[in-house]
């Protein structure tokens, strides 16, 4: 009887383990990504109108369908939009379970008024690319890293690069800074988390199940089924050792991922040119849409300090 009630504990155990990897990290085959699909929340439907704008402007746009390789052999998938040869190249990565379209439309149509060319990859586990796990940046950072190689090995040494991200993007973006090379002139980091330990604390909490039993089953999870640990790294770590100039932006009214996290990867960022915008009633990722004036003030003022504007 005894025997019963361990294989039954272990049973459940193991359940649970596997409950936590797919809620958390899994993607599969048949995901449907839609880009002009509005959550249900009250914060998306009060700006929904801006986002269908914005995805339909980005959709207006001829591009080049382009493919790497991970570092770990998944095939990754980007869409290229080239205005005219020798403009600065701006990459920017998507956040978690969403697409360049929705999460990148704001920073990508400031991008195209500006004569900038961009590259828009789907992460890992997202959209074209292969994958079918979700590492919250702790792979997404070397990904970051395959995309700015490419870049310079397609349009010169003397290439001038500008690495953003928003959400799980912006925290794969600060995680590669102090990967990523002489080319890349600045990073834009919209709505980035701390680490993922620390997102995952908070979106527990905020669910009412316990912070840290839940991560301990989530990194369980992660390392069992995943195999990949996310402990391995955190945005903070990175920044600290990162001299690539910074533009941090978040949504002060940010109800995914706090606004008090920004003020910890501005601190932790060494770089000697680092700039801060917090966006007053701005959700997550909401900032173009809720003050584009201050958003472009603030990328315009950052883009003069690198270099990329007169």
């Amino acid at each position: 009887m005894l025997l019963i009630f361990i294989l039954a504990l272990l049973l459940a155990f193991c359940l649970i383990l596997v409950f936590s990897f797919r809620a958390a990290y899994y993607s599969p085959a048949n995901r449907k990504e839609d880009p002009r699909h509005i959550p249900n929340q009250e914060q998306y439907l009060q700006v929904a109108d801006k986002i269908l704008a914005l995805v339909d402007n980005i959709e207006a746009y001829p591009f080049q369908q382009v493919y790497i390789e991970s570092d770990d052999g998944l095939k990754l998938a980007g869409r290229y939009y080239h205005v005219r040869d020798g403009a600065p190249l701006v990459l920017i990565f998507h956040g978690y379970r969403s697409t360049a379209y929705r999460d990148c439309a704001g920073l990508f149509k400031l991008c195209m008024e500006l004569g900038f060319n961009v590259l828009l990859p789907d992460q890992r586990a997202h959209g074209r690319s292969q994958g079918r796990v979700i590492t919250l940046g702790i792979r997404e950072r070397f990904d970051c890293l395959r995309w700015v190689k490419y870049a310079v090995r397609r349009f010169g040494e003397d290439s001038r690069i500008l690495v953003s991200g928003c959400s799980m993007g912006a925290a794969a973006v600060m995680m590669s800074g102090e990967l990523l090379p002489a080319q890349v002139k600045g990073m834009i980091c919209d709505a980035g988390y701390s680490s993922p330990r620390a997102i995952m604390m908070e979106v527990s909490k905020r669910k009412h199940m316990p912070p840290k039993l839940a991560y301990f089953l989530l990194r369980l999870s992660a390392r069992l089924l995943g195999g990949f640990d996310p402990d391995e790294r955190s945005s903070l770590q990175s920044l600290e050792n990162s001299y690539i100039p910074a533009l941090f932006i978040h949504g002060e009214d940010d109800r995914y991922v706090p606004c008090s996290m920004v003020y910890e990867n501005y601190a932790a960022c060494a770089a000697e040119i680092k700039q801060l915008l917090t966006v007053p009633q701005a959700g997550h990722v909401h900032s173009f849409l809720l003050d584009e004036a201050a958003y472009r003030d603030a990328v315009h003022s950052f883009l003069q300090k690198i270099g990329f504007l007169p």
